[in-house]
């Protein structure tokens, strides 16, 4: 790749985290920019294409790579690409002068996808293709520190761009966390503290992000071999948040497992479910909380056991009706505490009473 000449090109100052960058705005042609092979939110993607392909990355393509990603749900290519197509692109692409792109991979990735619909349908391809909007940063004047303060400018402060996924953040979140603690002076609190800081989200979503991602690590582990250990990761990346909700639900609070071989049987029922990826019986978030109440109920255990799982549905009716019963128990443990204080009551409350009483009687004789 040709650096990018900033000689002739006014600076300007950007704020990237309480981080002032001088930043050079430009255009380029999009030939001129390379894509960043090892962005978090397109990293599965690129180890499901490679393994398929049975290349590396820098040996596919840049048509098959577009294609391979707009086929990918979570991405939402096509629908950036025809807003692209309508608009152009409004929002600059930060890019090094060495053209890694820090900020805008799926940007860069619709216009290819742009490109190749043109070539396609025999369409003339937009002229601002060959004129896109960068800001473009000296790499010398960059840390990894203050690459990752505009990674989590870019995508982790709220705007209207499609927010990362939740794996991808808990990764970016990861990598920082962990370099913040390579420095020996820093512990697990001061860590937190600056994944805080840096990434603008609380200190228990911080934990939370960390604690499922070693938990999806642990799914990912348990794998047989390269093609299951990459399927594992595709489950990971679109059902991130049944792992969180895994962990919340049997690892954490008031309902967390305190019997080490109930977690472990719990867990090893989760994750032989959602392993089955598009066949699991475990079809929404929801689900996730009354499998896991399903280990405490010797009935709904026992039918999820026998039938592998297969009858996960049929469990989680079970185990919801009985927490209806529950509240249901808990309503009326409210009503009867209202009623042993009857001088608390208001007259109507007591016409109310009588007629209730009365109500009853007469079903009770019917």
């Amino acid at each position: 790749m040709i650096p990018i000449d900033t000689n002739n090109i006014q600076p300007e100052k950007k704020l990237f985290h309480n981080q002032w960058i001088d930043v050079y705005p430009t255009e380029l042609p999009l030939e001129r920019i390379e894509y960043w092979k090892e962005n978090n939110r397109t990293i599965f993607t690129f180890e499901r294409l490679t393994r398929i392909k049975e290349k590396s990355i820098e040996n596919i393509s840049i048509n098959e790579i577009v294609e391979f990603i707009a086929e990918q749900d979570i991405h939402k290519l096509q629908v950036l690409s025809d807003s692209i197509k309508r608009n152009g692109v409004q929002v600059p692409l930060v890019i090094r002068d060495d053209g890694k792109l820090l900020d805008g991979n799926r940007r860069f990735f619709a216009c290819h996808l742009l490109k190749i619909k043109c070539a396609e349908t025999g369409e003339k391809e937009p002229a601002w293709l060959s004129k896109i909007p960068v800001l473009v940063i000296k790499k010398d004047n960059l840390t990894f520190t203050t690459e990752l303060k505009i990674l989590a400018e870019a995508n982790f402060i709220p705007d209207l761009k499609v927010a990362w996924p939740l794996d991808a953040q808990a990764r970016a979140v990861d990598d920082y966390y962990n370099l913040i603690l390579q420095d020996k002076t820093k512990d697990r609190d001061a860590a937190l503290s600056e994944v805080v800081s840096i990434f603008g989200i609380s200190r228990q979503r911080a934990v939370d992000l960390l604690d499922t991602l070693k938990l999806s690590k642990t799914f990912i582990d348990d794998s047989t071999n390269e093609d299951d250990r990459i399927r594992r990761r595709e489950i990971v990346e679109d059902k991130f948040v049944y792992f969180w909700e895994f962990l919340n639900k049997a690892m954490k609070g008031r309902g967390a497992f305190n019997n080490p071989t109930e977690l472990s049987e719990v867990k090893k029922m989760f994750f032989d479910l959602i392993g089955k990826g598009r066949d699991t019986p475990i079809k929404n978030v929801k689900q996730v909380e009354p499998l896991v109440q399903a280990r405490r109920d010797e009935t709904a255990w026992s039918m999820l056991e026998e039938s592998k799982g297969s009858k996960l549905s049929i469990v989680v009716s079970m185990i919801n009706d009985k927490k209806d019963v529950r509240k249901a128990e808990d309503q009326i443990r409210v009503f009867y505490a209202w009623l042993t204080d009857v001088n608390e009551l208001s007259t109507q409350a007591k016409v109310y009473l009588k007629k209730v009483a009365e109500l009853a009687l007469e079903k009770s004789q019917g």
